[in-house]
C-alpha cells in the first residue's frame, strides 16, 4: 500500500458536548479508486473517477515475542475525492500522480510516499 506523508496535516474537529471540541489530526494519507469507467463519455457520470482517501497514522504493534506485526494503519477520518478522465490523462503507472492531484484538491502537500505491506481493507 502507498501512503502519502501530508502537509499540513488533515484536521477533524468532534463535538464532545455542546461546549466542548476534540481536534483530531492525521498526516498519512491512502487511496483507492472506487469508480473507473474505462472510455468514459465526456461530460456524462461514466466521465468521473472517484477516490476514497482516507487520512491516519501508520501503526507498529509489537507480538508477544518482541517481533514487529505488520503496520497497521488506523483512520481517523476520510473523503471522496472525484475527477474527470481528462484531470488524470497523466495518470500513467506512477500512482505518486494520484497522490499529489487528490492532495492538491484538498489543500494539501504530498511530502513524501513510502510503499508499506498492510493487511488494510478500505
Amino acid at each position: 500500500m502507498l501512503v502519502a506523508t501530508i502537509n499540513p496535516p488533515a484536521k477533524k474537529i468532534y463535538q464532545k458536548t455542546p461546549f466542548i471540541q476534540e481536534e483530531v489530526f492525521a498526516n498519512k494519507m491512502i487511496a483507492k479508486c472506487t469508480q473507473l469507467v474505462i472510455g468514459g463519455i465526456l461530460g456524462s457520470p461514466n466521465n468521473e473517477i472517484v477516490f476514497n482517501v482516507k487520512f491516519g497514522e501508520i501503526k507498529i504493534e509489537k507480538n508477544p515475542d518482541g517481533t514487529d506485526k505488520p503496520p497497521l494503519f488506523d483512520v481517523l477520518m476520510h473523503a471522496r475525492v472525484a475527477f474527470t478522465q481528462s484531470e488524470l490523462s497523466d495518470w500513467g503507472t506512477d500512482d505518486t500522480v494520484i497522490y499529489t492531484k487528490i492532495a492538491d484538491k484538498l489543500g494539501f502537500n504530498v511530502i513524501s510516499t513510502q510503499v508499506i505491506n498492510s493487511v488494510f481493507t478500505f
